[in-house]
């Protein structure tokens, strides 16, 4: 239980050591000497200067108390702040959040008041056994027992400080023997040794605690520290290792230090914001640009880093053809010289370098600057419309500029107008260069991706539709969406596509994947979109349905627009089910328009809010066509 004299002295006076100082007020349980163990919130289980687990969206658990070493730290009534509300003697040790008695050689067994005490795996002692009348309490190295003997006849004992022999008769020491503290020494086992510390106060050796035992002439492990701890020499406690022994860091705008054993930051840190200075990796920088921005300095762009104390060169702008923008990028001049354009509502002349001049032709209150000319107001205020490619809106403001760009629609897409108050981008309908189908027509889609180039096959000439193998054909199936995953259809839940129809069709029959446990009636609905809402054109009920897949509405007959917006939607009525989705990418071309989206809502008679479907998915359905 005790390390060697030879070991632990070079030890000790070789590394050095200081004993923590600290004070309790915490009660200790009646017939125990305390707890032995580092740390811990009180109630709450243990640790060694880290905040326990289950602490909810706070830092510590609120009004408890743990140990940091041999400090004991309280939590605020918001479980927010630590501050330390007591600090242990050096005679003391911190347990389960309190300061208590002083601590014992874990295992053992020893004498105290005439009583047998027990010190258990934790170093925290216990009143063993009141030794009985005629009995003595009797040490015998680490164990210690009630004996009718003081102590062993005629062997080696101690008698305070002073090394003599144990009566014959076992009685207790006899008078006389050597005084150990005149050659400054300690009595251990009846004979005379070198003192290595003060007993019973705690130390650090070997990365571990250690407890002054055996009349201070021996140490003896109290306690091991974790990997992820280390044994502070300041609080002789193992503490969580919080930073690098000696290595400088940033605490803000501070520059710290870390102690000698990697258990906290020393005190006393430099303020570097004092003298506008940051604190850069330990060392106080003055800051040259604004941290992460880039900026323009001599016709160049440059960056900052994150800490604003080095700049570096990111673009060499061309000095002919570019200028280092507002933003610290190189960019292509404004305009061509003489250029005439719109910059807000006004119409501007490039300058001859390229930039734009600071004046201008302001247009009217009610015009817009458009197409470098000044035109009257071409929207209603609120108003989503098509410009180019793009959907805009329309300022409420009577002032200019009258409307700006809501979003930018991608390579693969265009703006389409829904109503007088409403636009979005949709996909193409085929892709420039590509065969495709358009108004029933077979051809070579044109580089507008809405219109065809060149026609091979002209279905109409023979009352035919083109299918989605471009074909002429009575009658076209196509197959939207694979079944990816599924999801459950409660009683009254509306499930649709959202389709923009570019060649004109009858809608003859419609199917939808789907499953029931047991007949449920089905209501088929087609809703054609008008202003800003989905308009139901035919409403068909087909009762007692069974399915394990695609169950079809029936015939049906409807004509299809080209231009229009359409949801084609059913509903259960009268119980549960299973549909099944298919999540981008899809195939969203079909022989006779595009899918756009897909409806999922509670079902209430009337119209629908047009712009509420997820462009992310379909449900997979079969769509029958034939010419109107």
């Amino acid at each position: 239980m005790a390390k060697s004299i030879a070991r632990r002295v070079g030890a000790i006076f070789g590394l050095g050591f200081l004993l923590a100082a600290c004070s309790g007020t915490k009660q200790v349980p009646n017939g125990s000497l305390g707890d032995a163990g580092s740390g811990g919130f009180s109630g709450s289980g243990s640790g060694s200067g880290g905040a326990p687990a289950g602490l909810g969206g706070g830092t510590c658990i609120a009004n408890s108390t743990r140990c940091d070493g041999s400090n004991v730290k309280l939590c605020d009534s918001k479980g927010l702040k630590e501050t330390i509300s007591q600090a242990c003697l050096p005679s003391q040790t911190c347990s389960e959040g309190a300061c208590v008695a002083g601590s014992c050689i874990p295992n053992s067994q020893f004498c105290k008041d005439g009583a047998l005490w027990s010190c258990d795996q934790k170093g925290v002692a216990t009143l063993s056994q009141q030794c009985a009348f005629g009995l003595s309490c009797r040490p015998d190295g680490d164990n210690a027992s009630c004996s009718p003997d003081a102590c062993s006849p005629d062997q080696p004992v101690c008698a305070g400080d002073v090394a003599t022999l144990c009566r014959s008769d076992g009685s207790g020491p006899t008078s006389g023997g050597v005084d150990c503290s005149n050659t400054k020494q300690a009595c251990y086992g009846g004979k005379c040794r070198e003192v290595a510390c003060t007993n019973g106060e705690k130390l650090c050796d070997h990365g571990s605690v250690y407890l002054c035992s055996h009349n201070g002439t021996d140490i003896s492990l109290l306690s091991t520290c974790r990997t992820d701890e280390v044994c502070d020499g300041d609080m002789s406690a193992c503490r969580a290792r919080l930073c690098e022994p000696g290595k400088v860091s940033c605490d803000g705008t501070r520059v710290q230090t870390c102690n000698a054993y990697g258990s906290a930051w020393l005190p006393g840190a430099v303020e570097c914001a004092t003298d506008g200075r940051v604190c850069v990796s330990g060392s106080c920088r003055k800051q040259v640009c604004a941290a992460s921005r880039r900026y323009c300095q001599d016709g160049n762009a440059y960056e900052c880093d994150a800490t604003g104390t080095i700049s570096t060169l990111r673009q060499t702008c061309n000095a002919q053809s570019e200028h280092c923008t507002s933003s610290g990028y190189c960019a292509t001049n404004d305009c061509k010289a003489g250029e005439k354009l719109c910059v807000g509502n006004v119409v501007k002349v490039c300058n001859a370098d390229g930039s734009l001049p600071s004046d201008g032709t302001v247009c009217g209150d009610n015009q817009i600057c458009d197409s470098a000319q000044c035109k009257d107001r071409p929207c209603e205020p609120g108003a989503y419309f098509c410009k180019g490619a793009d959907v805009y809106q329309c300022n409420f403001g009577s002032s200019s500029p009258f409307f700006y760009l809501d979003h930018t629609c991608p390579t693969d897409s265009t703006c389409k107008p829904l109503s007088t108050y409403n636009a979005t981008c949709i996909p193409l309908p085929c892709s420039p260069g590509s065969k495709t189908c358009l108004g029933n027509k077979v051809g070579t889609c044109g580089t507008d991706g809405q219109s065809l180039s060149a026609v091979t096959t002209d279905c109409t000439t023979t009352a035919n539709v083109c299918t989605s193998e471009f074909a002429c054909a009575a009658s076209a199936i196509d197959l939207l969406g694979s079944a990816e995953s599924n999801e459950q259809l409660y009683g009254g839940s509306l499930v649709g596509n959202v389709i923009d129809v570019d060649s004109p069709r009858k809608l003859t029959d419609l199917q939808l994947f789907f499953v029931t446990v047991a007949p449920r009636d089905m209501r088929w609905i087609v809703y054609e979109m008008s202003g800003q809402y989905f308009v139901p054109k035919i409403d068909k009920l087909v009762a007692n349905v069974t399915s394990n897949g695609f169950t079809s509405s029936g015939a049906l007959s409807f004509n299809l627009v080209a231009g229009k917006r359409y949801l084609l939607a059913v509903v259960i009525t009268n119980g549960d089910g299973f549909d099944a989705l298919d999540y981008q990418p899809f195939v969203s071309d079909l022989s006779f328009g595009t899918a756009v989206g897909r409806i999922f809502t509670s079902y209430f008679p009337g119209n629908l809010d047009a712009s509420s479907f997820d462009p992310g998915s379909v449900s997979p359905m079969k769509l029958t066509t034939a010419a109107p």
